[in-house]
Order: C-alpha cells, then structure tokens, then sequence
C-alpha cells in the first residue's frame, strides 16, 4: 500500500507540473507571477506544510530556531518557482533574476581561483534558488552542472529544456556507482578552466558514498566534488545566499581548504566531506530559512530516523 500511495503522489506532481507548464505557456511573463505567487503563497500557509518545515529544522538544528523561519522559507521558494517558471518558458535574460541576484566582495575569490587555470569545483548547497543563481555566475564564467538524469524521456525533454534556459552546460551524474567515464567527463570540464558545479548535500545509499557527521548524526554523503579537486588538483569554493529582501539576493563565496591526500585518498576525501559538512552547517543556522531541502522526503526520514547526539561534529 506504501509503495502504492507512493507511486501515485509521484503520478499526480508530475501531473500538475505538466498541466501547470501547458497552462502557463503562452502567458506574458507578468501575468505568469501574478497566477503562480499567490498559489504558492496559499501552499506556505497550509498548517500541515508549515508543521513539517518547522519540525525538520528543529530536529537538524535544535529548538533555537529563530521564530518566522518557516515563512521565510516559504517566501524564498515563492521567489524561485515563480521565477522558475518565466525562465522555463521565456529565458533567463527575460526575467528578473539577473536584477535580483548581486555577489558581494568575495566575488574576487572566485575570480582568483578562475585565474589559476584549473578550472574550479563550486560547491553549494541546494539553497533556494541555487540554479537561477548559478545562471548568473556563468555569465561571469562560464559553468557546468551536475545533474541527475530523469527517470522518463518526458522528464528528461524538461529538464533538458530548463538548463537550456538557464544557458548553463550540463553533466549528468549517474543513477548508480560513477564510471571512469564519468569522471572524464567531469575532469574534461576542469581541464578547460570552467566552473563545475556539485551538491554534496544529497544523502547515498547504504555502501555508497563517504561516511560522515552532519546535524549530529552519522550519515553518508556522495564525495566526488572533493574526489574531482584532489584528482584535478583544482581550487574549491563553496557559495552561499544571503537574501536581502523577498526578491533580492547576494551570492558569497570562500574557498575550501585545499584537499591534501598526503595521508591517503580516501582519508583525504572524508576529511572535505566532514570540513563541507561543518561549513554548512554554520551557513544553516545563521539562516535556516535558505535550504530548500526541508520539505524533501529522503532528508526528512533521515532527521526523523534517529536522534541527534547533543555536542557532536
């Protein structure tokens, strides 16, 4: 019956982002925020939604969450599907993104680490709106993503379309254990001094990924961002969002302490995860608000799983 319900809640999202996209595609790009900014808006005031968001935050980073940060986060993701979706049909450029979005002062350490040559691993969070901003840095410098592949050629004709809007390149992330192949293709990304884009917040499967302590918890993590760095013996910079009102926002950058695999690879790779780890953390609880991941069903059973161990890193 699980498995069922399951099936059919994945059925009926893929339906309404489907009709959503038919519906909305001829629409003016104002008339588009004026339909989809007061449905989300309606969403972020359902008990049930707010309840679970509220909760999440309070198992990952205790009872101090500031008050409120549940409507901010929902004011947050209002920005990004609105925006979304007029970049989906229309564009980036057409959009008010390129206005909303600035980068602060630390901008230059992205730059410096450009100019090395060896091309960059930048790795975010999935903050709220995190590709619409990387849409912005690539017109500084140019970028690809790593993604993951769809599950249906209908999908996949989607997403295909929403990374042409951005006008970001794309590299796709396998479904199971990565290949040498892959790792070529990531490495040739690098090679050519591009920016190559990675997530580590996405939790692997039992036997997969890097073990490591993130909410107080033990965890594992995929590591191929820190495995790429050490392998291209490129700089890494991590980027994260302060937002400055409901529609503007600043991107910052700092750089990772560079991965040394003196003591050995995999030593090395679980010592990143662990640094990133405690990097976002921090980035977390100064503003719980701006992870976009706080509704997703596979971080939410990981919160509920087991209890975090008061004091640990």
């Amino acid at each position: 019956m699980a498995s069922f319900l399951q099936q059919f809640r994945r059925a009926t999202t893929q339906m309404a982002i489907r009709q959503a996209l038919t519906v909305t595609a001829t629409l003016p790009l104002d008339l588009q925020r004026s339909i989809i900014h007061p449905l989300v808006s309606l969403a972020g005031r359902i008990p049930m939604l707010r309840t679970r968001v509220r909760r999440n935050m309070c198992l990952a980073l205790g009872q101090e969450v500031p008050a409120q940060s549940e409507e901010q986060y929902f004011r947050h993701v209002n920005w990004v599907l609105c925006n979304s979706l007029s970049t989906f049909h229309y564009g980036i450029e057409a959009t008010s993104v390129p206005e909303d979005v600035k980068f602060d002062d630390s901008i230059r350490l992205l730059d410096d680490a450009v100019g090395q040559g060896r091309g960059v691993v930048l790795a975010s969070g999935h903050w709220s709106g995190h590709e619409l901003v990387a849409a912005i840095i690539n017109r500084r410098h140019p970028m690809a993503l790593i993604v993951r592949p769809a599950s249906t050629s209908e999908r996949a004709t989607r997403k295909l379309k929403w990374y042409s809007a951005l006008g970001t390149e794309i590299v796709m992330r396998p479904n199971g254990v990565s290949t040498i192949k892959d790792a070529v293709a990531y490495l040739n990304v690098l090679k050519k001094g591009k920016l190559l884009a990675i997530t580590p917040d996405l939790l692997a499967e039992s036997g997969q990924g890097v073990e490591t302590r993130i909410f107080g918890r033990p965890a594992r993590l995929h590591g191929g961002a820190f495995a790429l760095a050490i392998a291209a013996k490129a700089p890494m910079i991590r980027l994260s969002l302060q937002w400055q009102s409901d529609s503007g926002v600043v991107a910052m950058f700092d750089c990772a302490p560079k991965i040394i695999d003196a003591s050995g690879r995999d030593a090395a790779i679980r010592a990143g995860v662990q640094d990133w780890c405690l990097w976002f953390e921090g980035k977390l609880r100064a503003n719980p608000e701006n992870w976009l991941f706080w509704l997703d069903k596979r971080w939410s059973r990981f919160l509920r799983a087991s209890p975090s161990v008061p004091g640990a890193k």
